[in-house]
């Protein structure tokens, strides 16, 4: 980033960030495409057990720290990202850098996900509160973060998290990239009236979310990590309004999976007269993100299928004569999955022997990871250790994205 002063001070009677939403003759069409993805979202969800979409859902947090960080142009691994979480990192310092951005990511998406979901009376889009996304992203980063980064490592201009930027700024040194940041206040007071999750309704909201995005990333309201930060704001903002509530779908995910496209598109609204074609286009282009990646795991989360890649797992791990498993863990472990829970008092009848051996196999389950418990007499849940994640969940989980 690079500074870049004003031309002239801006009139902030004429900054404005209208269209705020697209015109009446795109609405038809996009609430159309709302409603689809708020139904087949809630559909998702409801064909999963609440404790086994924990699980997912902790996994596919990863996914989108991995692949926001990729749209980003910094490219890591699942299995560094959860060196990191464990606080361990790579010495060569550019993969090091990667990993510490996807785990702060996680990290942030966690906290906040609780907290949109829990708290009464917030506005999402209110300035403080996207301050605080901001801020909180680079609490959980060393000190050196807290100076901007370039391809030749950090320099010495200061972050400052949660504070508007105080300069104007060009991508790459060729054009100017946002409004001058003197009229950013004002735009910022805009964004939260005229974005804030109540004034909307039904298929509304999700209009308002797409229309928001773009907003966000033109606002380039901080210094550095605007990206990561509009990405974070629109999950939290999908699941403040209802949708994707379980982090069971990723739309970074989707973005990064057309990156060119994405960046056309936030390109292409950007054009100064903003026309609500423009912001229409992208919105439908968000929507058809969001499609996309619901149907992707729709796919994958096909109970059938788990079943039989359960099966196939422990089938190669029973022939495994250095790890083997016992072939009566598939039926548990199905049973787990699909159920979420199922008390430990349980397992022998399902089994169909008694409950010492039955425990025998439980105790080496949890050992491995593939169930768990949250106490000697709790009642299992399913486990989702890394090793099992491209068994389970090839499609997702291939080895571009693993890592080793």
């Amino acid at each position: 980033m690079k500074k870049k002063k004003p031309d002239k001070k801006p009139d902030r009677n004429t900054v404005s960030l209208r269209p705020y939403l697209p015109g009446k003759r795109h609405i038809g069409e996009l609430k159309d495409m709302a409603q689809q993805i708020a139904a087949s979202s809630a559909a998702l969800e409801g064909r999963m057990a609440a404790e086994t979409a924990e699980a997912m859902g902790h996994h596919l947090r990863i996914i989108n720290s991995y692949h926001s960080n990729l749209i980003e142009g910094h490219k890591t691994t699942i299995a560094d990202i959860q060196m990191a979480l464990g606080r361990n990192f790579r010495a060569d310092p550019e993969k090091k850098y990667a990993q510490e951005l996807c785990a702060a990511h996680v990290e942030t998406e966690k906290s906040l996900m609780d907290t949109v979901q829990s708290a009464d009376n917030i506005n999402i889009c209110a300035p403080a509160f996207l301050a605080g996304i901001h801020a909180s992203f680079y609490r959980h980063l060393p000190g050196d973060h807290l100076f901007t980064h370039t391809h030749s490592g950090f320099t010495d201009m200061p972050v400052n998290p949660g504070k508007l930027r105080d300069v104007n700024v060009s991508v790459d040194g060729r054009f100017a990239h946002g409004p001058d940041f003197e009229a950013l206040p004002a735009l910022m007071d805009q964004f939260a009236r005229h974005y804030n999750p109540d004034n909307f309704h039904g298929d509304e909201r999700l209009i308002a979310i797409a229309a928001s995005h773009h907003r966000l990333t033109w606002l380039h309201p901080f210094r550095d990590g605007n990206g990561r930060i509009s990405r974070l704001f629109s999950g939290l903002y999908l699941a403040r309004t209802g949708i994707n509530r379980r982090n069971l779908w990723s739309l970074s995910r989707g973005l990064s999976r057309d990156k060119q496209r994405y960046m056309m598109e936030l390109w292409a609204t950007d054009a100064p007269e903003q026309k609500e074609e423009l912001l229409a286009d992208f919105c439908r282009f968000l929507f058809s993100v969001c499609l996309d990646q619901i149907a992707f795991m729709e796919s994958l989360l096909r109970l059938d299928r788990i079943e039989a890649r359960i099966d196939r797992y422990v089938a190669m791990r029973a022939s495994d004569p250095d790890r083997p498993l016992r072939s009566e863990s598939a039926p548990l472990l199905r049973a787990v999955f699909m159920r979420g829970s199922l008390p430990r008092g349980r397992t022998g009848e399902l089994l169909g022997m008694s409950q010492r051996n039955a425990q025998r196999i439980v105790s080496a389950l949890i050992k491995e990871g593939l169930l768990a418990a949250a106490s000697p007499r709790a009642p299992l849940t399913i486990g989702l250790p890394i090793e099992v994640l491209p068994h389970y969940f090839p499609d997702l989980y291939d080895p571009s994205v693993m890592g080793g």
